[in-house]
């Protein structure tokens, strides 16, 4: 039994070693499997916990043992999953090994699902207001921290005011205009 046709002839290619399809695969298959196992991971133990929580403990205090079995049981899942892309990349890799070259739609679908999830963390990131721009509500907190008031706060957006109020006691003290309390002034 073989140890499988390397990607390309000899064993080292202008420098650089020469992996086994079987290796590349297991990589093209492990890396993008990382992102998804955490993701699947952590789908599952939210709607685990979730349904625990519904259904089983509610707002009472949960077992110290019930803690530790989910955290257990969530860290198996993720490298049971990893793992298992990981494999699945070394079969098909060793499949392959006959086959001349390496197939550009594999490494395309590897880097797109890669880069997706990263992708989708950005954005959801982004969207959330942790991202970009300040939000208004945002600088018209720090605006009234800097003021030393303790609360703030805006008209809803179809109001069509654009002010921070700055609140203390609970009643307003101080109304700035936005485009005044975004640059500072």
């Amino acid at each position: 039994m073989g140890l499988g046709k390397p990607v390309a002839t000899g064993r080292f290619n202008h420098g650089i070693v020469v992996m086994q399809k079987r290796h590349v695969y297991a990589l093209l298959f492990g890396i993008p499997g990382l992102f998804l196992a955490l993701i699947m991971t952590l789908l599952v133990f939210g709607a685990v916990s979730g349904v625990l929580w519904l259904y089983l403990f509610g707002d009472n205090p949960w077992p110290a043992a019930s803690e530790q079995l989910l955290a257990s049981l969530a860290a198996g899942m993720f490298l049971a999953l990893w793992t298992a892309t990981v494999v699945l990349g070394y079969l098909t890799g060793k499949r392959l090994e006959a086959s001349p070259g390496l197939n550009r739609q594999h490494v395309v679908a590897s880097a797109a699902l890669t880069i997706a999830p990263l992708l989708l963390l950005v954005l959801h990131q982004w969207s959330v207001g942790n991202l970009g721009p300040r939000t208004d509500s945002l600088i018209c907190r720090d605006l009234c921290l800097a003021k030393g008031y303790p609360a703030s706060g805006i008209p809803p957006k179809d109001s069509g005011e654009r002010v921070c109020i700055c609140y203390d006691s609970g009643q307003e003290v101080l109304r700035v205009p936005m485009n005044v309390s975004r640059y500072g002034q």
